[in-house]
């Protein structure tokens, strides 16, 4: 079972990561290269994210967290072909505040298991089926 301090120490490091990448690449100048360089590094973050959930999660919360993380990556891949197809770009920053929306619905919400606080399975549906 998932405890709400893996939890909140994930949504930490991924609130960190977020923070972080926004400084870091604020100043990348609006060019392909430049925006290669932001889609690229946004897609080597959400990989450090993706290595770091198994750390902190199990089960099914953990897989879910993971799954996402892929999707930003893909994200961030089509964010930079939209860039060169001079898409605008509210497409990829809708998308991608949306995402980021669903990670943290996913990871602070609980599912059924989190009131299983004890671990004897007296919560309905929860018998057999851990994680």
């Amino acid at each position: 079972m998932n405890c709400w301090r893996s939890r909140l120490i994930l949504g930490v490091v991924f609130w960190l990561a977020m923070d972080i990448h926004a400084v870091v690449t604020a100043d990348l100048p609006n060019t392909p290269a430049g925006m290669l360089i932001f889609h690229g590094s946004a897609a080597a973050v959400d990989f450090f994210l993706l290595w770091s959930t198994p750390w902190l999660l199990s089960g099914r919360l953990c897989t879910d967290m993971e799954t996402l993380c892929l999707v930003s990556i893909v994200g961030n891949a089509l964010g930079w072909a939209l860039y060169l197809a001079y898409a605008p770009p509210v497409i990829y920053n809708t998308f991608m505040w949306g995402l980021s929306y669903v990670q943290w619905g996913r990871l602070l919400l609980p599912d059924r298991h989190a009131a299983d606080y004890l671990g004897i399975d007296m919560v309905c549906g929860a018998a057999g089926r851990r994680g």
